[in-house]
């Protein structure tokens, strides 16, 4: 049976829905998130856009590694908050990510980042299915892991591999209690601790 991303996390949080004004605020909907889209992994909390539709995609539309079935170049965006972490194969994935934009299309991708979430402890304190763990900071080398991976050192060239270049790279800890001692405070209602990439496809 093939696990599929989906209800684990950002439905749960809604990640995505926490963030709607910060990423209005800074033009992300003008900039990257426009036209035809396609949110991976959504669950209950699919994103809205300004401008354009959004084709919500999760468990029961087949498995978020793959997307079997969507043709090449189909969307302006792909948007994926929280989904990542969960797959089984990072490069796999983001081949099938790339796959389905338009040439100068975006990918939008949210990971919780291992420093402020993973309180860099493997597995994970919070949620058992993470796979994979993401850092702007921490190296692959410190943490002696496969699926580890520096956002500058391993996810980048990937992203270079498939013909995309990373545009914006954000730490986004916004109401997150640098003193508030090791707890999940992404179930907090405004809290957030992840990183975000944004990558254009040539």
């Amino acid at each position: 049976m093939t696990w599929r991303p989906g209800r684990i996390e950002n439905s749960i949080m809604h990640e995505t829905a926490k963030l709607y004004e910060v990423r209005r605020n800074r033009n992300d909907f003008k900039n990257y998130l426009r036209g035809k889209g396609i949110d991976i992994g959504c669950g209950s909390d699919c994103l809205k856009v300004d401008e354009g539709e959004v084709r919500p995609w999760d468990i029961d539309d087949g498995d978020a590694q793959l997307l079997a079935g969507v043709p090449d170049g189909e969307f302006d965006f792909v948007y994926s908050s929280h989904c990542l972490e969960h797959v089984r194969n990072v490069p796999e994935t983001l081949t099938n990510w790339a796959r389905v934009l338009k040439p100068g299309g975006f990918l939008y991708v949210v990971v919780p980042d291992y420093i402020l979430y993973e309180k860099m402890t493997w597995p994970s304190r919070f949620n058992e299915d993470h796979k994979q763990s993401f850092s702007i900071l921490v190296p692959r080398r410190v943490v002696a892991r496969d699926n580890h991976f520096l956002i500058s050192e391993d996810l980048t060239p990937i992203l270079n591999q498939l013909g995309m270049d990373v545009v914006r790279c954000t730490y986004e800890d916004y109401g997150f209690n640098y003193n508030a001692g090791i707890f999940d405070q992404t179930k907090l209602e405004s809290t957030v601790a992840q990183i975000c990439v944004v990558a254009k496809k040539r």
